[in-house]
């Protein structure tokens, strides 16, 4: 398990210099614009987890676009993601749908939300965020961290380790500090209170399942294809969907006490382990039909007998 404790020590390394730097950085910005302290810390901290990132993928020897999880022509991977993000946001519609018609989800201001200027603005939040996240975390964990734990363990080892650290990340609370508060310790503080959420377990375990299960269905697809692009596909269409319910509806009267939403936000629960188990079975047992296409199989093939034959062409017109 050498290469997850890399991973692991990499991104305990990015928090920790990130927030050795994060007030020194927040004094420079300050003096071109009023920037929130958050933010500063945030970005570099991003910058420096990237800046490492990059020299962990080179010290493990993952150097190719197949190690990145990036193994098709650049047409399919686009096509292929293209239609799982469809498939996403048709599963991820379906739970969507359950949360409105089950009342723990409800629409506040209709009017407005059915406004020309209002769904252009959700669907813009949706689309950019569910994108930008898929490419980054399937890029990271199903990725290079699955292919660097698989070449060591195995690829269901892979799927063990990452899918657990992929829901383990997703519980960092989006704190604030005062800018009265603020010191040269304020980056570490910033970040024990990022890590407030696991002083309450019980509060996050539903949440903690719901992520679970879905990072298992995502490495799945890595699995069974080779490669992230179904992965990114499916994980940009979810995400799209999650952020038009987060800015767009609120939480029901009956969703407090509900067990099938959590507390944490009122999106994320138990009704998602049987929509995941759901799903990973539909999956599996149509395997046969999809995977190769999602391989590549049939374009990889190809591209090797045309390569070959422009090399036999080529040999006997040179004879």
């Amino acid at each position: 398990m050498r290469a997850l404790a890399w991973f692991l020590g990499t991104l305990l390394a990015a928090g920790l210099i990130g927030a050795l730097l994060a007030y020194p950085a927040y004094e420079l910005a300050s003096r071109i614009a009023p920037f929130a302290f958050h933010r500063v810390a945030s970005r570099v901290a991003m910058l420096i987890l990237l800046a490492l990132l990059v020299w962990l993928f080179r010290h493990l020897g993952l150097t190719t676009k197949r190690d990145l999880g990036y193994g098709l022509p650049w047409g399919r991977f686009l096509k292929v993601s293209a239609l799982w993000g469809v498939i996403g946001v048709a599963t991820a519609s379906a739970g969507a749908c359950f949360l409105l018609a089950t009342g723990l989800r409800v629409v506040p201001d209709p009017e407005a939300l059915l406004s020309a200027p209002s769904l252009a603005r959700l669907l813009a939040i949706g689309l950019s965020s569910g994108i930008a996240v898929a490419l980054l975390e399937e890029t990271v964990l199903r990725g290079a961290m699955h292919t660097a734990i698989a070449r060591e363990s195995g690829q269901w080892c892979a799927v063990a380790t990452t899918a657990p650290l992929y829901a383990i990340l997703h519980f960092f609370a989006n704190a604030h500090i005062p800018p009265d508060q603020l010191s040269w310790a304020s980056g570490f503080d910033l970040l024990a209170r990022s890590a407030a959420p696991w002083s309450h377990p019980a509060v996050v375990f539903d949440a903690f399942l719901a992520w679970l299960a879905v990072g298992l269905v995502l490495s799945l697809t890595r699995v069974l294809s080779g490669n992230i692009a179904a992965a990114v596909g499916l994980h940009a269409g979810w995400v799209a969907v999650l952020r038009l319910l987060s800015e767009g509806t609120a939480p029901g009267a009956g969703a407090a006490s509900s067990a099938w939403v959590g507390r944490l936000d009122g999106l994320l629960g138990y009704w998602i382990l049987p929509w995941a188990a759901a799903i990973a079975l539909v999956l599996w047992l149509t395997r046969s039909r999809w995977a190769p296409y999602a391989a590549g199989v049939g374009v990889l093939s190809g591209a090797i007998d045309a390569s070959l034959s422009r090399r036999s062409t080529g040999s006997s017109i040179s004879r």
